[in-house]
């Protein structure tokens, strides 16, 4: 097949928010699905707009919000939450479900492994747009792994020492009908780019939000799983996530068939949605033993300024992330103690792996409490690995942690002894804030917190009826 530059055919996909906003704003966004999900979708849609509503505007009752605002609230939870992020789907008997990846997302606290899913699994055409688009795309044969095809564009210009400017990558794969098709090798690509440039040709530039938006979210989703690196013009793979370029260079065929569906028919339109969102929101077993590293930084605590380098995530992988995070508080721990009198550094203990004491590391007050410095302080550590760094002066910020029952219990009985220490591994530095007597906090309704959990315990005398079946 010719491949023409020219053949341009703007292929969207859903507008997020900034790097920062979408990292800020993901941890809400799966709690709530977790919290809301299963359900119906009449349920969903009501309890989500209250969430939403209250979590933006300060009002839980969405009714009584202006349609501009209505209407930002149904794209946080539909568009953004639903078919970008791919937190939830839809089924075709109408109920909610939370996807695989939500639950990975919220298990391992690992964004780039959740926005490396996103981009694997992403393609064109797919169920994230109206049925009309759908249809259109259908007819013009658009379908790719367009993630993965950049990715591979990105490589062979690897291979020949040769660095992309993101106006080309834009304009000759990501706006370009004749590649969205599927049909054209990034070699091909790559020739006529290095050809246009040595005969000076210049191409249209993409600009303005019609023609450029949709291709800037795209790099902005790359570059949030941490596959590649922008600047004002440049884009380039990233050289620690090897293992994770080869998962995009070998699953390049798009692996949701749209064929398969009847869009001309209401059961066939309301099955496609809902089997693209499960397949969306499905995480590639891969991918799983994959690790991100982030290389060297250094660490911030706040409102103390920074530490030594060699405290950082000098290649931290998100393998045993909770270990790491223990770890690192436990050396800071020891050299705060250390800093206030040596003989009491035997006195921080790292306490992880032993179950049921509601705490990871027990130290003492020290210099930070001088009427009562050996004190005993107990630490429950919560760690975290995203792309940029969080915007804790932002007043709509928020986090979300699970904590487990003994964790909450020790966090009452222990008051102002007891804290969370936050750990947020990003690319730039580690940051650890804390979060002293949370359940103070609590109680003053600083902080909410849910029970997700629910232990039954029960004895034989209230089973009503026993099924026994022999074995074959």
């Amino acid at each position: 097949m010719t491949y023409t530059p020219e053949h341009q055919q703007r292929c969207t996909i859903i507008r997020g928010k900034s790097q920062t906003e979408m990292e800020d704003l993901l941890p809400m966004y799966a709690s709530m699905v977790n919290k809301l999900c299963p359900c119906t979708s009449a349920e969903f849609d009501q309890r989500g707009n209250r969430l939403l509503s209250k979590f933006l505007y300060g009002n839980d009752s969405y009714n009584e919000l202006s349609d501009a605002k209505k209407k930002t609230v149904r794209n946080h939870l539909t568009e953004v939450a639903g078919k970008l992020l791919a937190l939830y789907y839809r089924t075709t008997d109408d109920l909610v479900l939370e996807t695989d990846l939500c639950k990975l997302l919220r298990e391992k606290n690992d964004f780039p492994l959740f926005f490396k899913s996103l981009c694997l699994n992403f393609q064109f055409t797919n169920g994230a747009t109206k049925i009309q688009e759908v249809q259109e795309r259908i007819s013009l044969g658009i379908d790719i792994k367009p993630y993965c095809y950049v990715v591979a564009l990105l490589y062979y210009a690897q291979q020949h020492n040769e660095l992309l400017t993101k106006q080309e990558v834009g304009y000759y794969v990501l706006n370009n009908l004749d590649v969205l098709q599927g049909s054209i090798p990034e070699q091909v690509v790559f020739d006529r780019i290095m050809e246009d440039r040595k005969n000076k040709v210049r191409r249209n530039k993409l600009s303005g939000s019609y023609d450029w938006q949709h291709i800037k979210e795209q790099f902005n989703m790359l570059e949030l799983s941490n596959i590649v690196i922008t600047n004002n013009e440049h884009v380039w793979l990233n050289k620690d996530e090897g293992p994770a370029i080869g998962l995009f260079l070998k699953h390049r065929k798009p692996g949701f068939d749209v064929s398969l569906y009847d869009l001309n028919s209401n059961d066939g339109k309301k099955c496609f949605y809902s089997d693209w969102g499960k397949y969306y929101g499905t995480v590639n077993n891969e991918l799983l033993q994959l690790e991100t590293s982030f290389g060297q930084s250094s660490i911030v605590i706040a409102d103390k300024g920074s530490l030594n380098a060699e405290h950082g995530a000098v290649g931290l992988t998100t393998v045993e992330l909770g270990d790491k995070g223990e770890a690192l508080v436990f050396r800071l721990e020891c050299e705060r103690v250390r800093n206030y009198k040596e003989r009491l550094v035997n006195k921080v203990l790292l306490l992880g792996k032993t179950k049921g004491l509601g705490y990871d590391i027990s130290s003492i007050e020290a210099d930070e409490n001088p009427t009562k410095p050996e004190f005993a302080r107990y630490i429950e550590v919560k760690s975290t690995t995203r792309i940029t760094e969080p915007s804790f002066d932002d007043d709509k910020w928020t986090d979300s942690i699970d904590l487990t029952s003994k964790e909450w219990v020790a966090a009452e009985q222990y008051g102002d002894y007891y804290s969370v220490y936050r750990v947020y591994f990003t690319k730039k530095r580690t940051i650890i804030v804390r979060i002293q007597n949370p359940y103070k906090k609590f109680e003053e309704r600083q902080i909410e917190v849910f029970p997700t959990i629910f232990q039954m315990n029960f004895g034989g005398k209230v089973i009503e009826k026993r099924y026994d079946k022999e074995n074959a």
